[in-house]
């Protein structure tokens, strides 16, 4: 009778391990994207990651885009929102005018990033509550790295 307890403790203590281990997003520099000149730096500093927070647009996922005009000199130029969530980028198709910035924001439980389909731009790993803004030059496909079945495309007029 004990050897069937130990046995299905074993079962039940082995199971557990692996489901941590298969939600775990950590990845390793072979797994993950490389980043590109654009991309900022993960920091871990925490006031960065507040100011850096604080200072973008909020964002109501329950409508399809959010754009912020920003006028620099006489040029207007837009930032464009783009929510991650529910395992889908909100919208899923942008259109930007060139000079336009792309701020992603990852508002799901596990992380994610965005990557270009030829990997000309990719973003870091975003956990929960972080962003990453960018200005794309051209129209192009991305997806999430960590979840294949996540895509989006952004079109550059």
């Amino acid at each position: 009778m004990l050897k069937y307890v130990y046995k299905i403790k074993f079962t039940a203590l082995a199971l557990g391990f692996l489901l941590i281990v298969s939600a775990c997003n950590s990845g390793s520099k072979d797994t993950m994207p490389a980043i590109n000149n654009n991309s900022a730096a993960p920091t871990n500093d925490p006031v960065s990651k507040i100011d850096s927070i604080a200072s973008l647009p909020k964002v109501d996922s329950a409508t399809t885009s959010k754009t912020v005009v920003t006028e620099n000199a006489n040029l207007k130029t837009e930032t464009h929102v783009v929510t991650i969530e529910n395992m889908k980028f909100n919208p899923a198709i942008i259109t930007v005018n060139k000079g336009d910035k792309v701020t992603f924001i990852n508002k799901d439980i596990v992380a994610h990033n965005a990557t270009e389909t030829k990997k000309l731009w990719a973003s870091p790993l975003l956990q929960n509550g972080q962003s990453w803004t960018f200005a794309p030059d051209k129209t192009s496909d991305y997806y999430c790295s960590v979840h294949l079945v996540m895509k989006g495309k952004i079109i550059v007029k």
